[in-house]
């Protein structure tokens, strides 16, 4: 919605930095709408990068123990146990279907 915004608004997505405009934007959208790619079971380009990417079974990762994990040296600025929390409570809020 904020493409809708006239062009000298201050805040249009056309004057963010250029990683805001071509992936936060694009990335939020699929996030919105929960998109799923219905074939990445089967795809053998998606299972060959999983095979590639991870250091063990896909499916077995608990993906909500590893939220947190960074590695030492990537670790710029570590985040607040508090920002911690927050993220782990919204992260579970987002698993319940509250019916609008």
């Amino acid at each position: 919605e904020m493409w809708l915004l006239p062009n000298w608004f201050p805040f249009h997505p056309g004057r963010m930095w250029c990683h805001a405009r071509m992936v936060y934007l694009p990335m939020g959208y699929l996030y919105g709408h929960r998109f799923v790619y219905p074939q990445a079971e089967t795809d053998e380009t998606v299972l060959s990068l999983r095979k590639e990417l991870y250091c063990e079974d896909y499916h077995s990762i608990s993906w909500m123990s590893t939220r947190h994990w960074v590695a030492p040296m990537d670790n710029y600025s570590p985040i607040p146990w508090v920002m911690k929390t927050i993220q782990n409570i919204l992260a579970r809020y987002e698993k319940w279907n509250i019916p609008f």
